[in-house]
């Protein structure tokens, strides 16, 4: 059977008589990490950092021990044998048939919970992760309080130069001082970042620029080291640096249509362009303290004109676009740009909430 690079369909009866062949791998606890992972239709590298190293967002570590075979960490195909670091627990993984198709970094693996049953992947969180840590944000006036920042590049050059201070990329480690209040635990996640536009009576707007990841914690008075796990702009030293946030992603379930009379108007637009267009942040005014969450969706649009006696009469609403809210502080609530229908996504224009999470 030829099986498309991109993609597969294969009948429930198929997927009934692989489940009866399935053949089940598992122990307790793996006291030493297996150098190598035969890759396996479903497997992701985002599940199999989840399954060899207990944590999901350390999948650039594998990743980057095979780049001589991995050309697109989106990618990665049965019958690869993948290399692995450290130690980790064991997990029930199933056997499967080999094919030509890959799966993407943020697909769920097919885990076998008992012999001859395969479980069904949970249902894909309503906002991505990802979408979520690059989100740009409103925060208070002058930005968040207590950042922490980065110092410089943790190696020493191999000519007599100064450490590198700016244009640091994925993997570089670099020597930084937490946040007030934070221990920098290892494997503890931070986010560098730029500040952007302060805003009259609304705040300042944050734009994330790398999210980083402690190699080693603060010892005896020393500075913390992290590790860049994902560039989203400039990563400079002096670059102010807060805690992860998630608070609120994740969510599985779906928002249900919502009527609300309360409109409020776009603050701000990140990336600034000229014709901002799909995927770009538009920043406004309702928050938190709104009810806002999370996986919210809103519509941007131009508010109906009322009748202008003996000139014109009234002009209808005009839908310009819909967005999926990514981002939510006390101070205001970041939507992503999901469908247009009007090039005039500008600041000022309306927005309103549609469909709210339940």
């Amino acid at each position: 059977m030829n099986i498309p690079r991109l993609g597969w369909s294969i009948p429930a009866a198929v997927i009934l008589s692989l489940a009866s062949a399935t053949v089940v791998r598992a122990q307790d606890v793996r006291a030493d990490l297996p150098a190598s992972h035969t890759v396996k239709r479903g497997d992701t590298l985002w599940d199999l950092a989840h399954t060899y190293l207990g944590d999901p967002y350390l999948w650039p570590t594998i990743y980057r021990l095979n780049t001589d075979q991995i050309e697109d960490p989106h990618w990665i195909y049965p019958g690869e044998i993948l290399r692995l670091p450290g130690q980790a627990p064991a997990a029930v993984i199933a056997e499967q048939p080999t094919s030509k198709a890959g799966p993407t970094v943020f697909k769920h693996a097919v885990i076998s919970s008992t012999a001859g049953m395969v479980a069904a992947p949970p249902p894909a969180a309503h906002v991505a992760i990802g979408d979520v840590i690059r989100a740009s944000f409103v925060a208070a006036e002058k930005g968040p309080r207590g950042a922490g920042k980065i110092l410089f590049g943790a190696d020493i050059p191999g000519i007599a130069k100064d450490r590198l201070t700016t244009n640091f990329q994925m993997f570089d480690k670099l020597v930084m001082v937490p946040p007030v209040g934070s221990t920098a635990a290892e494997h503890e996640k931070f986010i560098s970042y730029t500040v952007g536009e302060t805003i009259e009576n609304f705040g300042t707007v944050v734009i994330p620029t790398a999210l980083l990841q402690v190699v080693r914690a603060p010892r005896d008075g020393e500075a913390a080291i992290v590790e860049v796990l994902a560039v989203y702009g400039m990563v400079e030293a002096d670059a102010p640096v807060i805690a992860l946030d998630t608070t609120g992603a994740g969510a599985r379930s779906r928002p249900t249509p919502y009527s609300d009379a309360r409109t409020t108007k776009i603050r701000a637009i990140y990336r600034p362009a000229v014709l901002p267009s799909l995927n770009y942040d538009v920043i406004f005014d309702l928050s938190s303290r709104d009810g806002m969450r999370i996986g919210d969706e809103v519509q941007i649009f131009r508010p109906r004109e009322q009748a202008i006696q003996d000139e014109r009469p009234a002009i209808p609403e005009v839908a310009i676009a819909t967005g999926q809210v990514v981002r939510v502080t006390p101070y205001g609530s970041t939507a992503r740009i999901t469908s247009q229908q009007q090039p005039a996504i500008r600041v000022g224009e309306s927005v309103r909430l549609t469909a709210r999470m339940p």
